[in-house]
């Protein structure tokens, strides 16, 4: 019989959540892990890995920066905009965030990465997805890993983009949304676009 590995840490951070956020839109997901790769990932749920955080940022129209003087008024585009990242090596446009790190709740993680990932100040609103892990090998190790992605809204507060080259090919505010999008921006993006 394998081990749960961060059952009660998830528990509990879903219990702050709770307290802070309410109800919240919980997805169970099962993810399996290829068993050449799951005792690396093991090892990382053993330090204390529980997941990570990410958000969908809005910068308000009230809120674009203004253009400067060699720009026609006709340059002008009132549309709010989501803020989202294309990883090096990515064909798909995803929300800045990533893992939670010794002592964070998830709503610091979030502002954290994304002030890291894209040089913007935000402020998570509430979370529009948690999905609740369990990761399996693929093959035939029997330990379950237990982890959470917390996807917030959050408000823009300041900043100019500024990537992550290391980490980024790129990141930009979407008015209309990109051609090709990671599954969390395009549930978000239905509602917003």
């Amino acid at each position: 019989m394998g081990r749960e590995i961060n059952r009660e840490a998830v528990a509990n951070h879903l219990a702050h959540l709770r307290e802070t956020y309410g109800d919240l839109p919980i997805e169970e997901v099962r993810d399996e892990i290829a068993a050449e790769q799951f005792e690396s990932v093991r090892e990382d749920f053993c330090d204390g890995y529980v997941g990570g955080a990410y958000a969908w940022v809005v910068r308000r129209t009230e809120q674009r920066p203004e253009l400067t003087e060699s720009m026609s008024a006709e340059a002008r585009d009132d549309r709010p905009r989501a803020l989202m990242i294309l990883s090096r090596g990515g064909d798909r446009w995803g929300l800045p965030g990533g893992g939670l790190e010794s002592g964070e709740t998830f709503d610091e993680t979030a502002v954290r990465e994304v002030r890291e990932e894209t040089g913007i100040d935000c402020r998570p609103t509430e979370p529009f997805l948690v999905e609740r892990v369990r990761a399996v090998s693929a093959g035939e190790h029997d330990d379950v890993l237990h982890g959470l992605r917390v996807f917030f809204d959050a408000e823009y507060e300041s900043g100019t983009v500024s990537i992550q080259p290391g980490e980024l090919a790129g990141a930009a505010w979407f008015a209309e949304p990109p051609a090709a999008m990671r599954p969390e921006n395009e549930r978000r993006a239905d509602e917003f676009f």
